[in-house]
């Protein structure tokens, strides 16, 4: 027995069955690579090797069957551990510091083949897990390299490339320069993962034991590393006057528990925006770009500003030889690049906070600020005996905004004066956390409330409105973006967009029919007040005689197919393609489903995203938005889904379909979103939109719109429509 449970192998097995440069050479162990990855450094890892060998190497081999499954997991590990080995001796060759400090290490790692076979399967997956777990995984496995600087987080890397390109290797399938498009829902999903493993990152170093990633300086800033008062006069016994000592003996003094809940606070901020931006709030993503400009700033001012000053503690550590500075640039740019990667993803995050509602957190946030630097100066100036020695207004000035960044930072700089008296160190220690808790605790309803972001008032008003008439496509105005227009007697209400001055109104008035041709001449009154061009965009055709009076011009967009479900009938030869797509599915065992999102199965729910991220990666063009549903609305609780399952439960389509009321009662149904899997059954939405009809039909709807063909219309161009119709 190895012994190797609690603790890993025993110490004159670690040699013989780990792997790592100095073990290889003494050994001359070729199994080590496979040997190595079935041992654990602790139990804590050995149960997480255990899970994620079940559940990730598990769906690799549902993916791509079990003797790809064994030889990815052979050759990675292999390649994983080989490259890596002879990276570190060229290291040592080159005398780099990275490749001596960690030249006696003994590498036992599971994950190193769980990464390559993972990575090696996602050749086999559909775009959307293909994705997911290429980009996550690489991400994860940097991040952890970059603050731990482990040989065996290299080794993972090195295996998940092997594994990336074996897999391509035996799916058969080429290197593509062109970069899949992703939904507006799965491009915010993963910017708020990646924005949440990087703010992970720290925490990596703050629980190694031993970290020589470049990032671990910065990792470290986030962990309470001031000294201890005991510790302190244990070593500086009968030193106590040394320069050394004294500086040692001032940071014990400030150390407490506000030092020590302070250091993780802007990690924690940031993984709340990351869960906020996981629900589209444009609002939490402006958060973490703030947050990650202030890190990059702060990590630029102690790293690069106060070298530069010539404080011998920090150029001690950090600021002679190459790879110092290296370890300097990359802190500072890490957390730089994550806010350029968030301002270039802003666009999908859509769902804004109410004015209101952001109006009372910047209070609460500056005033909350501003109240604690007043409560600092005052207190500290008044109180100044109680400091040793005793500042003045320029010296607290200078200290405050010390206060409100981690004490890691504080270790870099020469502390000039230190609390000795019970409410100054209180002051001193309190207010950084008090502002981040603040901060944290402000976020927390601005990103999760439902309440704050279904309670528009003027989208509930116009949903109200909603449901006394609006068209087929009447419901869109409840869609994020929009804003909102009532008329002075509020019977009437118009969605609209404003873009480089004009105010483009998503279909027409929201309420009784009556009153909508007074809505159209109030809201062009209220658009020249507000310097606005008017333009209707998807109106019905009532609406023409009311624009050439105005002298208004008008064309045709598109032009919309109902279908009336109460004669509807597949009978004649122009329906028999669809007989043949209902009679193709009755024999393939493919039945319709009718419900809504949040009735759906996970099953169902999770090959939906998949279907639709595969259609979206397979076009040129991203998705549009506007008046082109997506996954975000097909969430909608008012929304019907309407799906095509065939045996073994697997989603072969999905539609989704927009209700029509009038007078609060569903008159009609309208096609928005169409996705279906690629090799699915031939004329699979044709039987989708024909067991629609049935449906609608049994349940005495009166119209299937089945959306607008764009720039598509029966009628000829005539001498009477406008030149932009004609030309179109």
């Amino acid at each position: 027995m190895t012994g190797s449970l609690l603790h890993g192998p025993r110490l004159t097995l670690r040699p013989k069955l780990g792997t790592g440069l100095d073990a290889f050479l003494d050994t001359h162990n070729f199994l080590s690579p496979i040997t190595s990855v079935f041992f654990a450094s602790g139990l804590l890892e050995l149960l997480l090797s255990v899970a994620a060998l079940v559940v990730l190497v598990g769906a690799a081999e549902r993916l791509m069957g079990w003797w790809r499954t064994l030889l990815a997991f052979v050759v990675t590990a292999y390649v994983g551990a080989g490259v890596g080995m002879l990276l570190q001796a060229a290291g040592l060759l080159a005398r780099e510091i990275w490749a001596v400090r960690i030249q006696e290490v003994v590498i036992f790692d599971p994950f190193t083949a769980i990464s390559g076979t993972l990575l090696t399967a996602s050749a086999f997956a559909g775009p959307l897990w293909r994705r997911r777990v290429r980009l996550l995984g690489f991400a994860a496995l940097s991040i952890v390299f970059l603050y731990s600087g482990q040989p065996s987080d290299l080794f993972r890397i090195i295996a998940a490339v092997a594994g990336l390109l074996l897999g391509m290797l035996l799916a058969h399938t080429r290197p593509s320069a062109r970069w899949a498009r992703s939904s507006h829902y799965e491009a915010r999903s993963l910017t708020a993962v990646l924005l949440m493993i990087t703010a992970a990152g720290p925490f990596v170093s703050i629980f190694t034991p031993a970290s020589y990633g470049p990032l671990h300086p910065l990792g470290m800033l986030f962990r309470d590393q001031l000294p201890r008062m005991q510790t302190v006069m244990h070593h500086c016994l009968g030193h106590v006057t040394s320069p050394g000592c004294r500086l040692q003996l001032d940071l014990a003094s400030i150390n407490g528990p506000g030092t020590v809940l302070l250091a993780p606070l802007p990690l924690v901020v940031l993984i709340v925006a990351a869960l906020g931006m996981l629900r589209g709030r444009r609002s939490a993503a402006l958060i973490a770009i703030a947050v990650n400009l202030f890190l990059a700033l702060v990590a630029a001012f102690y790293y690069g500003f106060l070298p530069a000053l010539g404080s011998t503690e920090v150029i001690s550590d950090y600021a002679s030889g190459v790879e110092p500075v290296a370890r300097i640039a990359v802190s500072v740019l890490v957390p730089l690049a994550v806010a350029v990667l968030i301002v270039a993803n802003l666009r999908h995050f859509t769902v804004r906070i109410p004015r209101a509602a952001m109006v009372r957190f910047i209070l609460t946030v500056v005033g909350t600020f501003v109240a604690l630097c007043v409560l600092y100066l005052g207190i500290g100036w008044l109180d100044r005996l109680q400091f040793r020695p005793a500042p003045d207004m320029v010296q607290l000035l200078f200290d405050l905004p010390d206060r409100f960044v981690p004490v890691g930072f504080l270790r870099l700089e020469t502390v000039t004066f230190i609390p000795v008296a019970p409410l100054t160190r209180v002051l001193y220690q309190g207010i950084g956390p008090a502002f981040w808790l603040v901060l944290i605790a402000a976020t927390v309803p601005l990103f999760f409330s439902e309440r704050i972001r279904y309670s528009y008032a003027e989208r509930d008003r116009a949903r109200i409105l909603l449901l006394e008439g609006g068209g087929s496509i009447g419901h869109m105005a409840l869609w994020d973006g929009n804003d909102y227009w009532f008329s002075a007697d509020g019977q009437s209400a118009l969605a609209y967009r404003v873009v480089s001055g004009v105010a483009l109104t998503i279909g027409g008035p929201l309420g009784r029919p009556e009153f909508a041709a007074e809505a159209v001449r109030q809201f062009s009154v209220f658009c020249d007040d507000n310097g606005w061009t008017p333009v209707f965009y998807s109106v019905d055709n009532v609406f023409h005689a009311q624009f050439q009076s105005m002298g208004w011009s008008t064309m045709v967009v598109a032009e919309e197919t109902i279908v009336h479900p109460a004669t509807f009938s597949t009978q004649g030869k122009s329906w028999q393609d669809v007989r043949s797509s209902i009679n193709r599915a009755e024999r393939l065992g493919v039945h319709a489903v009718w419900g809504t999102w949040g009735k759906l199965s996970i099953a169902h729910s999770a090959q939906i995203e998949a279907i639709s991220e595969s259609w979206v990666a397979d076009k040129k063009l991203p998705e549009l938005g506007f008046t082109l549903g997506g996954m975000d609305e097909l969430r909608d609780p008012d929304v019907a889904v309407l799906l095509a399952v065939g045996e073994d439960d697997v989603v072969e389509a999905v539609t989704s379909w927009m209700p029509s009321y009038r007078d609060g009662e569903i008159v009609g149904w309208t096609l928005d979103f169409m996705r279906r899997r690629p090799g699915s059954m031939n004329g699979v939405m044709e039987f989708l939109i024909a067991s629609a009809a049935l449906i609608m039909q049994q349940r005495g709807i009166e119209f299937m719109s089945l959306s607008a063909a764009p720039l598509a219309r029966r009628e000829s161009t005539s001498e009477e429509s406008g030149g932009t119709d004609r030309l179109l």
